[in-house]
């Protein structure tokens, strides 16, 4: 690694002086990140795409706050001047140190540590209200109108088919369109109503497989990934994770069982948000059922990292629809 490569001048600024080597990782939505090698280990160098210098050292300072408390959350290491957030000329940029465990997919959970990942959650969530303080009661949230999730998919129709050349996924893409078009005429009875109020708080924001870390023996070693830390409702980030975490990747089927699980083990610690999981799940259905964000980053914004989710995700609001009472039952316990 030549001493004059701009990384391993940043790098100096934390008095590591034996780097090897950089290699990237796959680019994530929020950031990209480079595995740093140098003479004593492996460092995980993060390069921040578009958060503001403020927000990210909020973050910073919360993770570090998790990680006292003794919570598996990797906080970022501090340079000589004891800054955890540097910028080179107008990138910025945070180093961590290196997770040694790997990811796991939920459906690759026994029971048991299901359960334990949703105490995990819940903990944390308790974790971030002591640390940064109770969040203004409640959080407005209108769920959308179905005249504009109409809209939304008819312009993507448009846009697909004005494609130049057509793939395979904009033949699936086409054809979950108009399968939601008609759900949305058929259900459109079943909006959620505005006046839910749902108990919020500072969450994670991206709670799914990939952004933890797991030991050989299966424990959780580290939660990471905090970039979407913020204000949101307890119950739709328990809901949301779950969604993501036990979801069959080929045909969008909840595992209903691990679900189940992976819930209790959130209301062990939190028996109070039991009575609001019913309309955290309602609501969670009718944003899966008038989303089309995938669809918007490939035909909006020309950008195809979501297209390897899609077809799983896409499957899934069908077959919660036809499956409704069945998914609540697991999320609710009823």
């Amino acid at each position: 690694m030549p001493r004059h490569s701009p990384l391993a001048a940043l790098l100096r600024r934390y008095g590591i002086a034996d780097v090897l080597g950089f290699k990237p990782l796959d680019e994530g939505l929020l950031n990209r990140a480079f595995v740093v090698s140098t003479g004593s280990g492996r460092l995980f160098l993060k390069h921040y795409l578009d958060q503001e210098p403020h927000t990210i050292r909020s973050q910073h300072a919360a993770t570090a706050a998790l990680a006292a408390r003794g919570l598996p959350v990797v906080a970022p290491l501090t340079d000589l001047s004891g800054r955890t957030l540097n910028r080179y000329g107008s990138r910025l940029f945070a180093l961590y140190p290196w997770v040694d465990g790997e990811h796991r997919p939920g459906l690759t959970f026994e029971l048991e540590q299901c359960r334990a990942l949703g105490a995990l959650l819940g903990r944390l969530h308790d974790a971030l209200a002591g640390i940064l303080g109770p969040a203004a009661q409640p959080l407005a949230q209108p769920t959308t109108q179905v005249a504009e999730a109409r809209a939304k998919a008819l312009r993507l129709l448009d846009l697909l088919n004005n494609r130049p050349i057509r793939e395979g996924i904009d033949d699936l893409a086409e054809f979950r369109l108009v399968e939601r078009l008609g759900l949305l005429d058929k259900l459109a009875h079943r909006r959620p109503t505005d006046l839910a109020q749902l108990t919020v708080g500072h969450v994670h924001g991206d709670f799914h497989g990939l952004n933890v870390f797991h030991r050989a023996d299966g424990e959780v070693c580290a939660v990471v990934d905090w970039d979407r830390l913020g204000v949101q409702p307890y119950g739709e980030e328990l809901v949301r994770s779950a969604l993501i975490l036990f979801v069959d990747p080929h045909d969008g089927q909840l595992d209903l069982a691990r679900v189940r699980e992976y819930v209790r083990g959130y209301v062990d610690v939190r028996p109070w948000m039991a009575d609001e999981l019913t309309a955290a799940v309602h609501r969670l259905w009718w944003e899966r059922l008038t989303d089309f964000w995938m669809l918007s980053w490939r035909y909006e914004r020309q950008d195809a990292r979501t297209d390897e989710q899609f077809p799983a995700a896409s499957a899934l609001v069908v077959w919660w629809t036809h499956h409704y009472e069945k998914v609540l039952d697991a999320f609710c316990g009823r």
